[in-house]
């Protein structure tokens, strides 16, 4: 019977301080996370830079109309630079899709290049068919992108706001954050932020 006791006790404390350290670790956890900067957009160094006057380039759609890209107008601009063989492009057209859903004040134009038989299975399988899509090699060119998915913010006044690989939904959304913080890219404003000097306060 004692023994029973003495098995029961040690049994608690081993559930004890099991739970001890699990309450550790979701705290080492929770400190790791808020240290971890938010990924944004990776910028290549070519081409305009942000904050330019963006390129200005006019380029037939697949029906044939001229889309004109980098002019000012009414609204702002999300080009999304995507291929048919881009696994990583197609995982994202539900996002760039919802992201064009959701906008009132916002162009969504899908540029691509290659063959277009490719380009057509591409957009009846993402139900992209409504949509403003690009097939010229010149609008690539002109915005220097070497590698996908690519995408460009453009505003309405036709200034370049943001650009960079995007790999993920984070990626897209910070284009938007950057814009609204003034700042080229997610990187640049929080070491902006970190090289500021803070200001103290008398006690």
């Amino acid at each position: 019977m004692q023994a029973l006791i003495v098995s029961n006790v040690l049994l608690w404390l081993l559930l004890i301080a099991t739970a001890l350290v699990m309450l550790g670790l979701i705290r080492q956890i929770g400190v790791l996370h808020s240290r971890i900067a938010p990924a944004g957009a990776l910028m290549m160094d070519k081409g305009v830079e942000v904050g330019q006057p963006a390129p200005q380039v006019t380029a037939a759609d697949r029906s044939g109309r001229p889309v004109n890209i980098g002019y000012a107008g009414e609204r702002s601009t999300l080009l999304f630079f995507l291929s048919p063989t881009c696994p990583i492009c197609k995982s994202l057209l539900p996002a760039i899709k919802s992201i064009d859903r959701s906008s009132n004040d916002l162009d969504v134009i899908y540029v691509s290049d290659g063959d277009p038989a490719a380009q057509e299975k591409l957009i009846a399988d993402a139900g992209l068919e409504n949509s403003h899509y690009v097939v010229s090699p010149e609008v690539g060119m002109t915005f220097q992108i070497g590698k996908l998915p690519y995408a460009a913010l453009i505003d309405a006044k036709g200034t370049l706001k943001a650009k960079g690989l995007v790999n993920s939904r984070e990626h897209l959304d910070s284009l938007f954050e950057t814009q609204m913080l003034g700042s080229s890219t997610l990187q640049e404003y929080l070491k902006t932020q970190s090289e500021s000097p803070r200001v103290h306060t008398p006690s």
